[in-house]
C-alpha cells in the first residue's frame, strides 16, 4: 500500500528513493505517468550504492540526484538520467552546449555511467586523495 506524504514534509534520502520505488513500482494505475521505462531507471539506480548514496527526485521522465540531504537545498550540478521510446540519455546539468554525455537502450548502463561520473567529480574536488 501506498503512503502518501505531504509535499512541504522533509523525507530522507533512504525515505525519498522508497517513496520513488513505491509510486513507479508495478502494477501502476491506467493513466499513470510512472512508466515501465522510468521503473527499470529508479529500481536500477537504487541498487546503485553510488547513486543510492544521493538525494532523488523524479519529474517528467528524468530521474535527478543531488548530495543536499533534501529536495528543497539541491544547489550541485550532477547529471540526470532521463527515458523515452526506451532510450536512456544521461544530461548534463545546468545544460551547456553539450547536454547529452551518455545514451543508451539499457538503463544499467545509463546508471553505471552517471555513477562513474559522480565519483570522478568526487575525486576531482580539492582535498580528496
Amino acid at each position: 500500500m501506498r503512503q502518501e506524504v505531504p509535499h512541504h514534509a522533509m523525507r530522507s534520502r533512504d525515505e525519498e528513493w522508497k517513496a520513488l520505488l513505491d509510486e513507479f513500482s508495478p502494477p501502476r494505475p491506467s493513466g499513470s505517468l510512472a512508466t515501465e521505462e522510468m521503473w527499470k531507471l529508479i529500481s536500477a539506480a537504487s541498487k546503485n550504492p553510488v547513486l543510492r548514496s544521493l538525494y532523488p527526485a523524479a519529474s517528467m521522465w528524468s530521474l535527478t540526484f543531488s548530495e543536499s540531504e533534501s529536495i528543497e537545498d539541491i544547489n550541485d550540478a550532477l547529471p540526470a538520467i532521463s527515458t523515452a521510446n526506451g532510450e536512456y540519455r544521461v544530461l548534463s546539468w545546468p545544460y551547456p552546449k553539450e547536454i547529452c554525455l551518455f545514451l543508451t537502450s539499457d538503463p544499467a548502463e545509463a546508471v553505471e555511467f552517471t555513477a562513474e561520473w559522480v565519483e570522478s567529480r568526487k575525486a576531482d574536488k580539492p582535498g580528496r586523495n
